[in-house]
């Protein structure tokens, strides 16, 4: 499995796809710092200290909440389309290789993605704030920003089943991807008018207002008040992020499956 994983990563590397990812983690907290330090905004701060957990937050929820799900259907989209452009899903029956190990193999590679994503965002945060912030807690906000992409990685797989039912060309699935970015950032924007299941079975409100609460229980100042009652527990997040990736692969694989035959 570990041979598979290798291959398919390498597969994105020669297309020089691991240095866009990373070059991607740097296009909000550029922005997101200059803005961050305006006076109207640090006016908002007690100290460069607090400015730099806010500039954190901000790219954590516009950063790696929503780009992410966009960069992993994009990844997906090159993975699973490769053996159809290339016609060599007849290659993949001459060796010992189960289509089932092919797609959690390509799966794997979705998270090891999400992983490199977040953490490059969290050092581009760091060398962001350190010019004209306080750099504090770093270890933590980068076990906090690598956690929050696996489980976007993991509630982006419902999307990663529509990309690969669909098998369509890269311009769709990057729309389908916008679309689907779009929709998660639309009902975090409404958690007070939208049912809470609704808002816990889409990936990004679910671990906004988990992250949002695992940021004030490390001491950084936190508005919770209008969320407080939406905030799941870690077990819940894995439990329910769990269950939609779960299924999501069982249906990857059939569909990969298909294809092949």
């Amino acid at each position: 499995m570990l041979k598979l994983i290798k291959c398919e990563f390498w597969k994105l590397k020669r297309k020089k796809f691991v240095f866009l990812v990373i070059l991607a983690a740097f296009m909000f907290p550029i922005p997101l710092t200059y803005i961050m330090t305006t006076p109207a905004m640090m006016e908002r701060y007690i100290d460069k200290a607090d400015a730099f957990d806010g500039l954190f937050n901000m790219v954590l929820g516009y950063g790696i909440q929503f780009l992410l799900p966009c960069i992993i259907g994009v990844i997906a989209a090159m993975l699973f389309f490769m053996e159809r452009d290339n016609d060599t899903f007849k290659n993949l029956r001459t060796i010992p290789v189960t289509s089932t190990q092919m797609v959690l193999a390509k799966i794997m590679v979705l998270f090891l993605f999400g992983i490199i994503f977040c953490a490059a965002s969290t050092a581009a945060v760091v060398l962001c704030g350190m010019a004209t912030l306080e750099v504090s807690g770093l270890m933590y906000k980068l076990l906090l920003a690598i956690e929050t992409g696996i489980l976007i990685t993991a509630g982006t797989l419902p999307l990663i089943v529509l990309v690969v039912f669909f098998s369509r060309t890269y311009v769709f699935s990057i729309l389908l991807c916008i679309f689907y970015s779009v929709l998660n950032m639309s009902a975090t924007a409404l958690f007070d008018t939208l049912p809470k299941r609704i808002l816990w079975l889409l990936s990004t409100p679910l671990t906004t207002f988990w992250s949002a609460g695992d940021m004030a229980k490390h001491g950084i100042n936190m508005d919770l008040e209008q969320i407080a009652e939406l905030i799941p527990s870690t077990f819940q997040v894995v439990l329910t992020l769990g269950i939609m990736a779960v299924i999501s692969i069982i249906l990857i694989d059939q569909l990969y499956k298909r294809r092949g035959e």
